[in-house]
């Protein structure tokens, strides 16, 4: 299976081809391409208050958001537990965070049944030469943890490193 069952998104086996894939297009072709890692904001506190059902289905919005907001040319899935990814091809940096940006504002924006607002933090780096997916990530990923560091509900990209 190439999705998840929950959120109907792109599970983490497929989301880990279709980098490797798409670094490979990047490499070949000189193109840009850029990661957007997004985790919720104190999730757990959603499932230890009102339970996994409503956890699931803040989950499961999530992933309509996502759909909406992401374009056709990018990959959406769920990269675990309360984290997506988005795979931005033929995005720049500062395109992956204008987006990113919007997908945060679309999250804070929304009011989720039962549990009112929820934030989102976000993590995006681009790609480099030589870049393999695990040095995409990592950019992506200390990102992310800067954006929850710095207070959540934000975006940092990897050029806003110290």
């Amino acid at each position: 299976s190439i999705t998840d069952r929950l959120t109907g998104l792109f599970n983490r086996g497929k989301l880990d081809q279709a980098l490797a894939l798409e670094l490979s297009r990047s490499d070949r072709n000189a193109r840009p391409l850029s990661v957007i890692l997004m985790d919720l904001d104190l999730f757990k506190q959603i499932n230890d208050e009102f339970g996994h059902s409503v956890g699931d289905d803040v989950l499961q919005k999530v992933a309509d958001i996502l759909r909406q907001v992401g374009r056709d040319i990018d990959i959406v899935g769920r990269w675990g537990g309360e984290e997506f990814m988005l795979i931005c091809t033929d995005t720049t940096l500062e395109g992956a965070i204008a987006l990113a940006e919007r997908l945060r504002a679309m999250v804070a924006s929304y009011v989720f049944p039962e549990v009112g607002h929820k934030t989102a933090s976000m993590g995006v780096s681009s790609y480099r030469v030589g870049d393999n997916s695990r040095s995409l990530l990592v950019r992506a990923d200390n990102a992310l943890y800067r954006a929850k560091d710095a207070g959540r509900n934000q975006v940092q990209s990897e050029e806003s490193a110290p």
